[in-house]
């Protein structure tokens, strides 16, 4: 079951024998030239089908068009974002991903709308680099709601400039921004005066029906109709079955509005209809759609095909829905007409069960929506339950929650209140907006379920309501959930109810503290069949006890396996919530801006879906990460943000949890002697709180604050004792590290036994979990234990990796000491390190090293020199044309890759200017001329080390740079280092076209310049636009794209590829506006097509915009053109 209806992102396919009317056709080119386009028009003048020829001729021609047909369920905003996405998608497939997730996701649409569409414009803007049109038509429809419109402008301001958007609407649209576009003339409107039809136009509609009238009673009917031309049409019908004696007198009838008008014709073509014919049209009308096969189950009539086909041959209105003309529609002012008619048929009752009929051929067919509505209409209400029941599960993963709730809603209280599968649904359509509410729901669906014997199903309520509470951090409700499950699982047992039973366990565990104990159990879950309610719950379960324990490693794996998950993805609640725990797993693997960046973009997800649970303790994790990495203020923030939710809570242990952060904040402000003395009350209102699972993290970070403020005895008792309930709680990486702090304090005792000890039990523990990185060490503690193992040979291969991820600019000067070391052994392990350092700056010490008196020394010394050679192994691609990016192999180096926009600027002034040396004086004046020399140059050197480390984060210190040269005062790119450039791509394939065309090989030019089109994403670096280093780079690319563009459309032109030769010249008209040749060659195109009014009407473009822009005329030929155009008959 289709979840959305497809058919509302095709354009409704032209009629057989459709008016073609080249005048409004001839306009399709100024939809170009304009972001928005109106056609507003009442019901009957053509408005759907001028659109779908538009969009026809747009997609001959290669541009992207996005239709999306709307109906009044759409007035949902949800129901309305979710089409609107699937609609770009039906192009982009990619596009609107994350929209979609937030879509899902949030509570309060009416209020939250601005972050889904926000994520859809910002895509909109990566994706959309060429022209590219949406569609919405019946656009009147939805528009009751403030808030689609408040959409609706949001995306006219913030679309990029290639989106062109058309609106077809019965009533005329006010929402802003349309005022102002409108006076700045970037609004083209067609109104019902331009859709009227014009004479000649009437007489095709007549000639169709086989009625010829005079040129009095032509202009009679177009004065009595207006030219509307669902009018004019019914009048066809109706003229053809007059004499032609009578046809003056029924003209002269004609009269009133138009509602009036159209009853008068509609009850003379209806009275002229063969009586079976009319009862068949007015059954059929019943359904907003129908097809052959489904009129055919429902009425029970072997002559539907016959009917069908006698009704289209009258020339009715019965539009088609799809390519091959099988699903079909009244006209809604026929259709309404048609309904009038039905109790003079039918009573009461035979039209009631003519619906459930419907409705249930509908069901079947997978369409819900249409079936409810049918068994609404019958008031058939146990239909209605019964399929809520049966379908409604799969909507509920969709943005038609809301209508699932309407439905369930419309039913009787009394009979969702006692139906657990309605209950259970109806809950879970509220989880997002209200939440308690749906607990509430759900805990009764479960009491149902178990009155009624039917566990499995309790037990699928169970889990979400063990998700919800676990959402909401209600830890007592929780468990209780959980035994609950296990008691139902046990009477349930199959191997899904024990999954279920597993996973409840593992939570229960997990509960109380007992982490090992609760992995030792998941295992045997995950080996079940599980839902994926359950699924999620144990994924994240996991993920939490992992990363508490320092095991980043297994935290990634069991997160990424859930991230994979359908629900998950589809559930942006979900995902959220496990990207949290993502980054505090690659934070303790030493990933820190990555770990940051994704906690602050998960928080801020999180705090709009959620207004507290999960909230705080995703505020205390990043308040957590930025006071280790010694950000304090902003650490503070997130502190309160989580002490306001905490509070809600009741959260004792948390609270004290911030407590900690705040004192480690203190001393990292410089407040040593008031962190120091917080310590010990800090601690026991810790221990008091925590219970059975404390999280003795906090007590290692206690015993930093003690041991860097001088205190080392009492931060080794600390630590020692941390370390102990650690090791019986399962941690891993942080037991390593309180074992290593142990052995850093102890060494500042000079209790040298101690001291060993601890640093074995540290040190392997390291080596085991292979571990690169210790996130809560401070420096100098590092520095310590390390050279301390490597003098004791201790895991010295693990101290070496930890030391380059770590601290890679301090290794270098600790392992080079290590080489004077008295001990052979010492000095190799330090040669062999500084090798796998890379450290190119260590070369002459370990040249020295080469005439050491120990053989293994030399030899490792050797090894080592043979290793400092460094080359990227990576290829450098950088995108120009369009949008600008870089990527280190297919790693991209994001924003904050470059820590300031200036790095950026410096590497694209040197893309642009490859090939040559630019003096350090120019490079200064373009980047930044309004400084004094000496800052400047100041700002420079620093620029230029963020820019090397962009480029090459793993080069070892001392290794040359391999991509930006540097000699004396000169810098410039490497133009021989391994990389792609997509600006000398393209240069090269128009330079192969030109090539290929002086030769004769059409062929081959084609090819050519059709890959160079394909590699014009679009200007030369877009965001520079205002630089004057990237002016004469863009205008030769630019001018490049059109003479490739134009010779191709000119060589395409005589292959009889008329329409993608009117998209290329388009294409040249988006970049310059006044290019004459383009002009001539879409005229050319539109002529070849039979199209003369388009050509003629493009011709009336370009003398306007060449007097506009260049005040001059058209050239001779251009002219030339023109004359014998319209002399063409």
């Amino acid at each position: 079951m289709q979840p959305l209806l497809p058919l509302k992102h095709t354009p409704p396919p032209p009629r057989e024998g459709v008016l073609l009317r080249p005048d409004l056709q001839a306009l399709l080119p100024e939809t170009r030239l304009h972001p928005l386009t109106l056609v507003v028009a009442p019901a009957g003048y053509g408005k759907t089908t001028l659109l779908s020829q538009w969009a026809q001729d747009l997609s001959r021609t290669g541009t992207a068009v996005c239709w999306l047909t709307l109906d009044s369920s759409e007035r949902a905003p949800s129901l309305f974002l979710a089409y609107l996405i699937r609609s770009f998608q039906t192009h982009f497939p990619q596009l609107g991903a994350d929209a979609w997730r937030v879509l899902h996701s949030a509570a309060n649409i009416d209020k939250d709308w601005p972050m889904v569409a926000g994520a859809l414009c910002s895509d909109l803007q990566r994706t959309l680099v060429t022209a590219t049109f949406l569609v919405l038509d019946d656009l009147h429809l939805i528009l009751d709601s403030a808030v689609i419109s408040q959409i609706l402008g949001y995306i006219l301001r913030a679309a990029p400039p290639t989106l062109h958007i058309i609106m077809a609407s019965r009533r005329a649209l006010t929402f802003a921004p349309l005022p102002r576009l409108r006076a700045e003339g970037r609004l083209l409107e067609l109104t019902q005066s331009e859709l009227n039809l014009s004479a000649d136009e009437a007489r095709q509609v007549l000639s169709a029906q086989g009625v010829e009238l005079s040129d009095q009673e032509l202009e009679l009917l177009l004065t009595r109709t207006e030219g509307w031309a669902l009018s004019v049409q019914l009048a066809a019908r109706a003229l053809a079955s007059q004499s032609k004696e009578r046809r003056g007198d029924f003209l002269q009838t004609l009269s009133g509005g138009q509602e009036q008008l159209l009853n008068y014709l509609a009850s003379e073509v209806l009275h002229e209809l063969p009586p079976e014919v009319l009862e068949f049209l007015r059954l059929a009308s019943i359904p907003a759609y129908f097809d052959a096969g489904l009129l055919t189950q429902v009425l029970q009539n072997d002559n539907i095909d016959y009917l069908l086909r006698r009704s289209q041959a009258l020339g009715l209105p019965i539009l088609p829905l799809d390519e091959q003309g099988q699903r079909l529609r009244f006209h809604p002012l026929w259709r309404e007409l048609l309904q009038r008619g039905l109790p003079t048929m039918l009573d009461e009752a035979a039209l009631a069960a003519l619906n459930t009929r419907f409705g249930q051929v509908l069901e079947a067919r997978g369409d819900l929506e249409a079936a409810l509505d049918h068994y609404t209409n019958a008031g058939a209400i146990n239909d209605l339950a019964r399929a809520l029941r049966e379908h409604a599960w799969p909507l509920l993963q969709s943005p038609r929650r809301d209508t699932i709730r309407r439905w369930l809603e419309s039913l009787p209280s009394e009979m969702r209140q006692h139906d657990p599968d309605l209950l259970h649904i109806w809950g879970m359509s509220q989880v997002t907006a209200e939440p308690n509410r749906a607990l509430d729901a759900i805990e009764r669906a479960a009491d149902l379920y178990n009155e009624q014997g039917r566990a499995d199903r309790e037990l699928r309520a169970l889990s979400d309501l063990a998700t919800l509470l676990f959402w909401q951090h209600r830890q007592n409700q929780f468990v209780a959930v959980c035994v609950r499950a296990v008691r139902v699982a046990n009477h349930v047992r199959d191997a899904w109810s024990r999954g279920a039973m597993l996973t409840c366990v593992t939570a229960i565990l997990y509960s109380k503290g007992r982490y090992t104990a609760a992995l030792r159990i998941a295992p045997r879950a995950t080996a079940q069949p599980l839902s994926p309610t359950w699924r999620w719950l144990l994924s994240i379960i996991v993920a939490t006890i992992d990363v508490q324990l320092g095991r980043p490693t297994a935290a990634l794996a069991s997160i990424d396996a859930a991230l994979q998950l359908p629900q998950v993805d589809q559930d942006d609640r979900l995902r959220q919530n496990l990207l949290r725990q993502r980054a505090m797993a690659l934070y303790e693997q030493g990933q820190t801006a990555e770990a940051l960046a994704l906690a602050l973009s998960s928080h801020r997800y999180l705090a709009d879906y959620y207004a507290t649970g999960v909230t705080g303790f995703s505020a205390a994790q990043l308040a957590l990460m930025l006071a280790l990495q010694g950000r304090v203020d902003e650490a503070t923030t997130y502190v309160a943000q989580a002490r306001a939710v905490f509070h809600q809570l009741d959260a004792l242990p948390a609270l004290a949890g911030l407590q900690v952060i705040e004192v480690y904040g203190q001393f990292m402000r410089g407040q040593t002697d008031r962190a120091r003395v917080a310590v010990s009350s800090v601690l026991r209102r810790l221990q008091e709180a925590e219970g059975p699972a404390p999280d003795l993290r906090l007590w290692l970070l206690l015993s930093l604050v003690l041991g860097e403020s001088g205190e080392h005895q009492r931060a080794l008792a600390l630590a020692q004792e941390t370390a102990q309930q650690m090791r019986q709680a399962g941690y891993r990486l942080f037991l390593a590290e309180a074992e290593l702090y142990s052995a850093y304090l102890a060494g500042q005792l000079k209790d040298e036994a101690t001291r060993q000890a601890a640093l074995q039990r540290g040190w392997q523990i390291v080596q085991e979990e292979q571990a690169e990185y210790l996130p809560m060490l401070p420096e100098g503690a590092i520095k310590d234990v390390a050279q301390a193992a490597l003098r004791s040979n201790i895991a010295t291969a693990v101290v070496g990796v930890v030391l380059r991820r770590q601290m890679p600019e301090h290794a270098m000067d600790l392992l080079i000491g290590l080489l004077n070391d008295p001990q052979p052994t010492v000095r190799a392990v330090a040669a062999e390190l500084l090798g796998d350092l890379g450290a190119v700056s260590a070369y002459s010490a370990l040249r020295a090293l080469l005439k050491d008196r120990n053989a293994a020394v030399r030899q490792s010394a050797e090894n080592a020199l043979g290793r400092l050679v460094y080359r990227p192994p990576y290829t450098l691609r950088i995108r120009t044309l369009g949008s600008f990016s870089l990527s280190r192999g297919d790693q991209e180096v994001r924003d904050r890759d470059w820590r300031s926009s200036k790095a950026r600027q410096l590497f694209q002034l040197l893309i642009t200017e490859r090939g040559r040396a630019l003096p350090r004086d120019r490079v200064l004046d373009a980047l930044w001329p309004e400084m004094d020399q000496e800052p400047a140059a100041n700002n420079l050197r620093v620029t230029v080390n963020r820019l090397s480390k962009a480029l090459e984060p793993d080069r070892p210190d001392g290794a040359p740079p391999s991509f930006i040269l540097q000699q004396g005062d000169t810098y410039s790119f490497n133009i021989a280092c391994d990389h792609y450039l997509d600006s000398v791509d393209f240069s090269t394939a128009v330079a192969e076209g030109q090539q290929a065309e002086r030769r004769g090989q059409r062929s081959a030019a084609i090819a050519a310049y059709r890959r160079a089109i394909s590699l014009y994403g679009g200007p030369y670096l877009p965001d520079n636009l205002y630089e004057d280093w990237t002016v004469v780079e863009r205008e030769r690319l630019a001018m490049l794209f059109n003479d490739a563009a134009i010779r191709l459309g000119t060589l395409l032109l005589d292959e009889g590829a008329a329409h993608e030769v009117i998209g290329l010249a388009w294409r040249v008209l988006e970049t310059d506006r006044a290019h004459e040749d383009a002009y001539r060659l879409l005229m050319r195109a539109h002529a070849t097509l039979g199209e003369r009014s388009s050509a003629l009407r493009i011709y009336e473009r370009c003398v306007a915009v060449l007097r506009e822009e260049l005040g001059v005329e058209p050239l001779p030929e251009t002219v030339a053109l023109y004359n014998s155009l319209r002399e063409m008959r």
